[in-house]
């Protein structure tokens, strides 16, 4: 099992790597949450006072899953396709987007088109299955933050990103610690716990590509609700992964069993619903 982060091992990295604050409109949003008297006017009026937000709020109502050929042109619009569980739910993961300001490189743009096309696939996958926790949309879109984060502190991250891509969940942190003396789920732990995130929600970051991460029992790593975060979001990504025909997901084989498990789904009706996403999202305009 992968043990949590020491103290030492927390303020080394905190000192070499940029981790920004939590912003003050998350704790906005979290008030509404909340709000028995909340109204999607109050929403939007927070949503819209932060620019940067609000753009990446109509990028994600403008994903193929979600806005399906129309166009989103106002936050309020947004709000009413995606609607209020996942306007809130989505905010953490699209904050931090916003706040990874600077010279940004490329890749960091294409990672987030890329987590935010694996969230909307949790999200539709969240719909077809029983009990799912309120985070795992937001799980889906701040999972791989640390990467983000690396990818603005090394400059070579990008080819290590190549490699990890052709490595089993399990090889990919030794590929990083390797590579940076750090992995990207740490990475991820640690803004997640800067943020005041919840513990559970931190710990599965920090689990994700563990192999005892499905594991139940009395010892299990991770409760009910981090075992689902963890396992809607790898059954999104290798959809997302095998998106392009020929390409491979090196990692699904390992977790397949123990992931669908989890899910209750079949392989067989995951491999329909899998198809039935890829024609979805590579047929829309």
């Amino acid at each position: 099992m992968t043990p949590l982060i020491s103290t030492d091992e927390r303020d080394e990295l905190l000192k070499n790597l940029v981790i920004p604050p939590r912003p003050h409109v998350l704790d906005e949003l979290m008030r509404l949450k909340n709000d028995p008297d909340v109204t999607l006017q109050k929403l939007s009026d927070i949503i819209s006072e932060d620019t940067a937000l609000s753009v990446a709020m109509l990028k994600a109502a403008n994903t193929p899953i979600v806005g399906r050929g129309r166009h989103i042109t106002s936050i309020s619009q947004a709000i009413n396709l995606l609607g209020f569980k996942n306007v809130i739910s989505l905010v953490s993961g699209l904050v931090l987007r916003t706040r990874l300001t600077g010279e940004t490189p490329p890749a960091l743009e294409q990672f987030w088109d890329a987590s935010m096309q694996i969230a909307m696939i949790s999200s539709a996958l969240c719909d077809r299955i029983v009990h799912v926790p309120d985070d795992c949309q937001s799980f889906a879109l701040f999972h791989n933050c640390g990467k983000a984060v690396m990818l603005m502190r090394f400059p070579t991250y990008v080819r290590t990103m190549r490699l990890t891509e052709m490595a089993t969940d399990d090889r990919i942190g030794l590929v990083e610690q390797e590579l940076h003396g750090t992995r990207h789920d740490v990475v991820g732990y640690l803004v997640a716990r800067s943020w005041n995130m919840p513990e559970p929600f931190a710990k599965a970051i920090l689990m994700q590509n563990d192999s005892t991460v499905m594991e139940t029992g009395l010892d299990a790593p991770l409760d009910h609700d981090g075992r689902m975060m963890v396992a809607v979001t790898r059954a999104a990504r290798h959809v997302w992964r095998t998106l392009t025909p020929g390409r491979e997901d090196a990692g699904w084989d390992l977790r397949k069993s123990a992931v669908l498990d989890y899910l209750g789904m079949p392989e067989i009706e995951f491999e329909d619903w899998c198809d039935a996403m890829h024609q979805q999202l590579s047929g829309a305009d």
